[in-house]
């Protein structure tokens, strides 16, 4: 929890016409947990369990924002519209569209999408 809280302190926000606390980055919070088997210790179970909190998709004529909170505004819209193309495309394979081999899952494109990978 001391290092959740850590998180939530230096988080980024913002304020702009529609929003006084504007998220301005996404933050991810990640716990992994790994159970070791008393009777054979090369039995590891790991389980990972992850937070994500996205900042939102914002509208440059809504916002009224300039200079940096603009060029934020920009970078957070296209970060989420590479998440879209990677849900789409696992969600392509997972139905069987294509064959997994004919789909590109864009996870580089992003740092968010590198780090859900």
């Amino acid at each position: 929890m001391r290092l959740f809280n850590f998180g939530l302190r230096n988080k980024v926000i913002g304020s702009h016409k529609m929003n006084l606390t504007s998220s301005r980055s996404h933050t991810i919070f990640s716990i992994t947990m790994e159970q070791i088997n008393s009777d054979s210790i090369d039995n590891v179970l790991v389980s990972k369990f992850q937070l994500v909190d996205l900042a939102g998709s914002e509208r440059q004529e809504l916002t009224k924002t300039d200079g940096k909170t603009q060029k934020e505004s920009i970078e957070i819209n296209k970060s989420l519209f590479t998440l879209r193309q990677v849900i789409t495309a696992l969600n392509d394979i997972a139905a069987g569209k294509k064959d997994n081999q004919g789909i590109y899952v864009p996870y580089r494109d992003s740092k968010l999408t590198c780090l859900l990978r």
